[in-house]
């Protein structure tokens, strides 16, 4: 097999087409690093920020419970009519003062031993 300049020729473009391909796929493997590196950043502050978002709504979910822990019918009812029971008994104690306030002269005999 002898070597002709077509075959050098062939050989030097199929050389420098290998070449040509290594560059142009080192390049883009690059570009494919930067843009890997640039949305793991962005999968980072995305998941930082779905975290907070989490918490923020387990904060609104706690506090509406407790809230409608408070509103409950029953636990309203059950409040107000403790709250009658008390002025109730207030009322009844405040007449229960006023009669033996009355009954009382305002005078104080000695006490004899």
């Amino acid at each position: 097999m002898q070597l002709t300049i077509e075959m050098i020729v062939s050989l030097g473009a199929m050389a420098a087409s290998i070449g040509t391909s290594f560059i142009v796929v080192r390049a883009k493997v690059q570009e494919l690093e930067e843009t890997l590196r640039d949305l793991v950043i962005k999968h980072t502050a995305l998941d930082s920020r779905l975290d907070k978002n989490d918490t923020a709504t387990d904060l609104v979910s706690q506090r509406l419970s407790v809230i409608s822990k408070m509103m409950d019918p029953e636990a309203r009812e059950r409040l107000h009519r403790s709250l009658e029971r008390l002025q109730v008994e207030s009322e009844t104690l405040r007449r229960d003062v006023d009669t033996l306030q009355h009954m009382h002269n305002g005078r104080h005999l000695p006490v004899k031993d």
